[in-house]
């Protein structure tokens, strides 16, 4: 599903105005320190800038947020023995809780509820708040089973498949989510997965 040469093509592909907002590097930060079993000081190796209690969220390019993901993924899955697709779907999987459990997140939850597809359908509109690339799509398959479009995606399938699964047991902890890339070619930017539940 993603490779580094893919995640590196893509990284290619950023501009200076391809933007994220800084709480998912943040999050991706923290992220990769639990699972290397560091402490967030020592995994970040520079002082992390805190996100401003009140006014505009900052941003940062696109391309530090996945050269910074791509050498995550290379250390967790060198450490614990994951494959790169693996790796980068647990970072944002681990990332996505945190992003959740911020005061915007817990908004986007409460929102959501509990039905899948009203998660899948909100999660898809609010996208574009948080980066400024990507077109992202919803689709009713049927009641147990959605599609996600993504055209100009730099995160790629399997972080796309790490953040949509958080997001789903956030509100629904006890059902089991299963995530497939139903179509896309390398480098992945212009992919569609399909969710079941």
């Amino acid at each position: 599903m993603d490779s580094p040469a893919h995640l590196q093509a893509r990284m290619a592909l950023c501009r200076p105005e391809h933007l994220v907002l800084d709480l998912f590097v943040h999050c991706l930060r923290e992220s990769i320190a639990r699972r290397m079993g560091q402490s967030l000081a020592i995994a970040a190796q520079a002082p992390i800038p805190t996100v401003p209690a009140r006014g505009a969220p900052t941003h940062r390019p696109a391309s530090d947020y996945l050269a910074l993901l791509h050498e995550g993924a290379l250390s967790v899955g060198q450490k614990l023995g994951e494959d790169y697709a693996a790796a980068v779907e647990q970072l944002s999987f681990t990332a996505a809780s945190h992003v959740f459990s911020a005061p915007v997140g817990e908004m986007v939850m409460a929102i959501t509820g509990e039905d899948p597809h009203r998660g899948l359908s909100v999660g898809s509109g609010l996208a574009g708040a948080t980066s400024t690339f990507g077109e992202r799509e919803y689709e009713r398959v049927s009641d147990t089973t959605a599609r996600l479009s993504f055209k100009d995606e730099f995160f790629g399938p399997a972080w796309c498949s790490g953040l949509v699964r958080s997001g789903l047991l956030q509100t629904n902890p006890e059902r089991r989510f299963r995530v497939e890339l139903e179509s896309g070619e390398p480098p992945y930017k212009d992919f569609s997965l399909l969710i079941h539940w």
